[in-house]
């Protein structure tokens, strides 16, 4: 059993959330099953690559000693994506049918991000780089783990919150950065480095940093720690109850999960195996 056993000895128990957690079950609670508890292997993704390969750059960018290129993080991302499917051509990509986002174009799209973060930086003074943030939120028992992208002053927004984006869309909701913005207010934090940041008034910025995409302005985070708790508590709740429902929807078709789930990839080895919520005690529907 790949999962996690509470005191209570519920094997599909969790011993931490987070927002990436927060948004997979609400969309799909099965995801958060497969991923989450049963450890299954990812489909590997173009656009992971790009963004793994991009994030840490940037974070190595920032040494006055830095000397490697991105290029040479995306070839280290590629070849651990290969352990898992060797088979390039299998991995999901972005892009036109006619120009999908692979090998030469998915190492051009790295390129291109890479210089944009960089002239973003000239701007900005770099208070930290992903921070451990992990705290509670009121109303919630379980810790949220958070490691924001960055947080620093920049010359025109002031005080940010940031999330490197590689894609092409903005998040449809801040919620991501809401979370950052709450655990660091909330000043229960088990791991940080600057505690008086939570005096800070932060904006959220997503940056975005693929060429041709339309760029996020800052936003004002809204929600409170009481607020964004309840959002967790909820999640809290039904996890507890076991309840892994898959939900049928047109995002499947770009689910690193999809060859482990028997609704998404249909019923092979590879799923069988995985997706056993019936098996090790929840409620599949």
């Amino acid at each position: 059993m790949n999962g996690r056993t509470s005191e209570s000895g519920n094997a599909l128990s969790l011993d931490h959330l987070s927002y990436s957690t927060l948004s997979s079950f609400t969309s799909c609670p099965r995801k958060v099953y497969l991923e989450k508890i049963k450890k299954a292997e990812p489909l590997p993704a173009w656009f992971f690559v790009v963004g793994s390969a991009v994030h840490r750059f940037i974070e190595y960018s920032i040494s006055p000693y830095a000397t490697r290129t991105v290029d040479s993080f995306f070839h280290e991302e590629v070849v651990k994506a290969r352990l898992i499917e060797p088979a390039t051509s299998l991995w999901l990509h972005g892009g036109s049918k006619e120009a999908p986002v692979v090998e030469g174009l998915a190492l051009e799209q790295a390129r291109a991000c890479s210089e944009a973060a960089l002239e973003f930086l000239e701007d900005m003074e770099i208070w930290e780089v992903e921070p451990d943030i992990t705290g509670h939120l009121p109303g919630c028992s379980m810790p949220i783990k958070a490691f924001p992208d960055m947080i620093g002053e920049h010359k025109k927004h002031g005080p940010v919150i940031i999330d490197w984006k590689t894609g092409s869309s903005k998040p449809k909701d801040n919620l991501q950065l809401e979370t950052y913005n709450c655990l660091m207010k909330h000043g229960e934090m088990v791991h940080t480095s600057s505690p008086t940041m939570s005096s800070v008034e932060f904006k959220g910025l997503f940056v975005m940093l693929k060429p041709g995409t339309s760029k996020a302005r800052p936003v004002k985070l809204i929600e409170t720690p009481e607020s964004m708790g309840q959002k967790f508590a909820e999640i809290e709740r039904r996890i507890k109850a076991n309840a892994w429902p898959a939900i049928p929807q047109f995002n499947c078709r770009f689910c690193v999960m999809r060859p482990n789930c028997k609704l998404g990839g249909g019923v092979t080895e590879r799923s069988a195996y995985y997706d056993r919520v019936e098996h090790d005690g929840g409620i599949p529907f």
